[in-house]
């Protein structure tokens, strides 16, 4: 089994932007936790603490009281981690200066009957009601780079007060994210959303930062439009009609496949909102159309659907975060903690994504891979990349101090395999 002993080169760099943000000790216990988090097969804290070794090794509960006791701000810390892999996207020389801000939520759900703002919920992964947590997260996704930008545990109105901060619903969560986001001013940013977030808090918030936004509008949203007779309309059966009169046939890049939409578009005046463009759209082989409500209402149709669909690149990170990073795995009581997991997590996802970035920019640096978007290594292989890694330098440190001949050669065997 790999354990980690220090720090590995490869990833010096990466910790080396935060490390003035902990107080004394805390750095190590947090890249060790991060980097135990990139080469692990699960995310508690007794599994994570089984994986270090050498001098800097502690037992678990020091950890433990790492994620609520010590003085670091975790939001801060992963801000930095993403502004710096944006910057270094910029010295690759990646063209696409376009970046989107992604808004969602998933949920975990947990037995434990202490931990701190667990109620109850509806999961809709099984169809079934349970007691866990709701958590909403923010990536940014440009150039084929998914990175995370934040994590907040929604805390239902009771418990609010047990834990000492205000009630915020999920939609003022979301749009205080936005308000706080603090990104580059020569990017053109533009947030992406489900139905539930198509609200007046979060549109207001991304039209307080002059940001272009999409979403879905639901079915039954009243949709007025510009130059007919004034009558409000059902987007689902307006969409439908609009679709089936004047759409026309699109091919349309995803995120990872192109696919031909059905795509008609009409300006008009959208309820609880005001006036925006929306783009009503069907897939090929698919019978129910979606409307794409946004603020900008110069782009073209095809524009639009193309942007919203980069919106499933915050579904992967969750899939992937919760599959292979131990996204749901924590068992911890306090609040506080379970944030801070949250946040360890996403640093391992965007450390295990700086790997990649460094192996990318080697093998593929010429200037017409750099207007692409970069394709990278699923986060499988990442893990199993860092574990090799991590595996050679423990093998180069033993050869270093050894005196036995025969040891040694059987050593750079196994480092040439």
């Amino acid at each position: 089994m790999v354990s980690i002993g220090r720090m590995p080169r490869k990833s010096k760099r990466f910790f080396r932007r935060v490390a003035g943000g902990f107080a004394y000790g805390g750095f190590d216990h947090f890249w060790q936790l991060v980097l135990a988090l990139t080469i692990g097969h699960a995310g508690t804290i007794e599994r994570l603490a089984e994986l270090l070794r050498g001098p800097r090794a502690t037992h678990r509960t020091n950890h433990g009281e790492f994620l609520w006791r010590s003085d670091w701000d975790e939001a801060w810390v992963l801000r930095e981690i993403a502004l710096d892999l944006l910057r270094r996207l910029d010295r690759m020389g990646v063209k696409d200066q376009h970046l989107h801000f992604i808004i969602d939520d998933t949920q975990t759900l947990k037995r434990a009957k202490k931990m701190e703002a667990v109620g109850k919920l509806y999961h809709h992964a099984t169809g079934t009601w349970g007691r866990g947590h709701t958590i909403v997260k923010a990536c940014l996704h440009v150039a084929g780079v998914t990175i995370p930008w934040a994590s907040v545990v929604y805390v239902k109105k009771d418990d609010a007060p047990k834990l000492g901060m205000p009630y915020a619903k999920l939609t003022r969560i979301a749009a205080r994210m936005i308000r706080e986001a603090e990104l580059p001013a020569d990017r053109k940013v533009t947030v992406l959303f489900d139905a539930f977030y198509l609200c007046p808090a979060v549109v207001k918030a991304c039209e307080a930062k002059g940001w272009r936004w999409i979403g879905v509008g639901k079915s039954n949203r009243n949709f007025r439009p510009t130059g007919g007779d004034g009558t409000k309309k059902k987007l689902g059966q307006y969409g439908a009609n609009v679709l089936r009169r004047d759409g026309k046939w699109r091919l349309v890049e995803g995120l990872r496949s192109r696919h031909r939409y059905r795509l008609a578009e009409r300006a008009g005046h959208l309820n609880g909102i005001g006036q925006v463009k929306a783009v009503f759209s069907r897939r090929r082989s698919q019978k129910n159309n979606i409307a794409l409500i946004t603020n900008d209402t110069r782009a073209s149709a095809t524009a639009v659907v193309r942007a919203y669909l980069k919106r499933w690149a915050v579904e992967l990170l969750i899939k992937d975060e919760k599959q292979h990073l131990g996204l749901g795995d924590y068992r911890v009581k306090r609040y506080r903690a379970v944030v801070r997991h949250l946040h360890l997590v996403d640093c391992a996802h965007a450390c295990l994504t700086h790997l990649a970035l460094d192996e990318h920019h080697g093998a593929q640096g010429d200037k017409q891979a750099k207007s692409k978007p970069l394709r990278l290594p699923p986060i499988s292989q990442l893990k199993s990349r860092m574990r090799q890694a991590m595996w050679r330098e423990a093998i180069e440190d033993v050869v270093k101090v050894s005196h036995e001949r025969p040891v040694i050669r059987r050593l750079e065997k196994l480092m040439a395999a």
